[in-house]
């Protein structure tokens, strides 16, 4: 082979190389990636119950799942402020009431996550660390920036902890026993609410929907086709979508894996952040009515 010959394959080479990894780079809805056509499931109901009505839930606002003890907890309180009037119950996988409040004298805790025995729960302005056994909060990370606005939390396998803050437009971190800011940007994590963490990358609800890597100060808008806005709930639906609910013209979606979505369900009543249960196929969300106090939460049955 000759010199230039040596010198144009070297060259497409590198260019390959450098192709390569942009492709690489790319956000994938899926945590491992795949192709949409293998990925996309058609979600269909075949069944809806409203349970735990009528039980003392006010203003339900998260569900989450604890699978070591297969139990439910779900927040509740009155205004969003620093007080005593919120509390944290436990429900049972029917939708029972089990123990209306099993932890209270908080704030007004609204989103949640479970990682093996502790329950950790935004709390207005900290973020508590809750035995999950007894009920008693061990631990106490105070926002690192004033009227932050905790919102939401998520967990991954790796075991970080990750806290929405919706008035500063930033997600923050618990590193060496302390909350610190982690991203923030004040476009694309508008309003920064839900959360879904996985080892690779956080998925970030709010005025928008977007991914950031965790290791990487990129962040990408996702597309939702047709559009919606003003995320709240999400849940990964394990082919590379998520389900979704939303707080302006509140509802509950699922966004498939190639990024088309599709409403699930609508109603009067409002829809705050769900739990997705996969051996179940279980929808477990909030909702309520404020002009009627009537708080309860919807499982959905889907295949």
């Amino acid at each position: 082979m000759s010199y230039s010959m040596k010198f144009i394959f070297s060259f497409l080479c590198l260019i390959i190389l450098v192709f390569s990894c942009r492709q690489q780079g790319k956000t994938n809805l899926a945590e491992t990636p795949r192709k949409a056509s293998e990925t996309k499931k058609v979600w269909r109901i075949t069944s809806t119950t409203d349970v735990a009505k009528n039980q003392g839930l006010l203003n339900v606002e998260s569900i989450v799942y604890d699978q070591l003890n297969q139990t439910l907890y779900a927040s509740n309180g009155k205004d969003y402020k620093p007080g005593i009037d919120g509390f944290i119950s436990k429900v049972s996988l029917d939708g029972t009431v089990e123990e209306l409040k099993w932890v209270s004298n908080l704030n007004r805790p609204t989103g949640m996550a479970v990682k093996d025995s502790i329950l950790y729960v935004a709390d207005v302005n900290v973020l508590l660390a809750i035995n999950t056994k007894t009920g008693k909060i061990i631990s106490k990370y105070p926002e690192p920036i004033n009227n932050s606005g905790l919102n939401d939390v998520a967990t991954n396998k790796h075991g970080e902890v990750y806290v929405s803050a919706s008035f500063v437009h930033a997600v923050f971190r618990l590193k060496d026993n302390a909350l610190e800011p982690w991203k923030t940007d004040s476009e694309i994590f508008k309003w920064a609410n839900g959360l879904s963490a996985s080892n690779e990358r956080v998925i970030v609800g709010g005025l928008n929907l977007s991914s950031t890597p965790i290791d990487s100060r990129e962040v990408e808008i996702l597309n939702t086709n047709p559009a919606i806005k003003d995320f709240d709930g999400i849940e990964p639906d394990g082919y590379g979508g998520y389900f979704l609910t939303t707080v302006e013209n509140s509802g509950l979606f699922h966004l498939h894996s190639d990024e088309t979505t599709t409403q699930i369900m609508d109603g009067q009543a409002y829809f705050g952040d769900l739990e997705f249960i996969a051996n179940q196929n279980a929808i477990y969300v909030p909702r309520g009515i404020h002009k009627t106090n009537n708080y309860f939460i919807t499982i959905l049955i889907v295949e």
